[in-house]
């Protein structure tokens, strides 16, 4: 392509909404959504790879005391992975988060984290986005069975499934300073309670907008389903994502994170 300038690309901000809207005509939105990585004038995005050593410039890990679990760290298994493991003490947990808390409800964050864990029994899983806990070696979400928030959150948007509760299943939570923290029902698609499949990636997807959370979930290739839930970050009160896991029983875990990618719009 001859003299590939942004300058003479077109008319409208380069690598914005508006820019590929006007090359792309009347595609369908879904088909755009796809590019948010390239429309660098609109959008904000963070796309980790696991391929390297972790950066902790972008990436912060956790573990419980005491000295069982293991932080995540690259692993040079098949693909890459930043790789941790919960250790054998039950409540053990290990856990990683974006170093820098900068999102905005306002500016409808996602998060998409790629995992997988070898044991789906006797275990506690959270992904998603929330202000900064008290001890980041603990759920934000306390109490699943009547939705409860703690450990110093406030705002929060998680998938959440731990085997202690009553409720054993994934559920996706909902928490902001405005009204009560909600809890979705069975995800929409199967309309039917969901445990992830062992040694098989998960690729969930936690998006929030202010009072409003969302999630898709795949399981391998495989769609669950969506989840929403009419409460969650308010706008105003900055969140960062993460992913924790914690063994609920005496066996330790281990988990590989392949791939982590969040986006925001550019506003203000």
């Amino acid at each position: 392509m001859a003299n590939p300038n942004p300058m003479f690309l077109s008319r409208t901000r380069p690598f914005s909404l508006r820019h590929a809207r006007s090359l792309f005509g009347v595609s369908d939105p879904a088909k755009i959504a796809l590019l948010v990585e390239s429309l660098i004038g609109d959008y904000g995005t963070v796309r980790e790879e696991c391929c390297f050593a972790l950066d902790t410039n972008k990436w912060t890990t956790a573990v419980t005391a005491g000295g069982g679990p293991t932080a995540f760290a690259y692993s040079a298994v098949r693909g890459g992975t930043f790789q941790g493991q919960t250790g054998a003490t039950d409540d053990d947990a290990t856990a990683i988060h974006a170093a820098n808390t900068f999102l905005d409800p306002a500016d409808m964050p996602f998060f998409i984290c790629r995992f997988k864990i070898n044991a789906v029994t006797g275990v506690s899983i959270e992904v998603g986005m929330s202000d900064p806990k008290t001890d980041e070696a603990l759920p934000g979400v306390t109490d699943v069975d009547t939705p409860t928030v703690g450990n110093g959150v406030t705002d929060i948007a998680c998938l959440h499934m731990d085997t202690d509760q009553d409720l054993t299943t994934l559920e996706l939570v909902g928490d902001g300073t405005t009204g009560s923290a909600a809890l979705s029902d069975s995800p929409s698609l199967t309309d039917a309670a969901f445990t992830p499949t062992a040694d098989t990636y998960q690729t969930w997807l936690v998006g929030v907008r202010p009072n409003l959370s969302y999630a898709l979930v795949f399981n391998g290739e495989g769609q669950i389903g969506s989840f929403s839930v009419a409460n969650g970050p308010d706008s105003g009160v900055l969140v960062r994502p993460y992913a924790l896991f914690r063994t609920r029983n005496t066996v330790s875990k281990t988990i590989d994170i392949d791939s982590m990618f969040y986006g925001w719009e550019r506003n203000g």
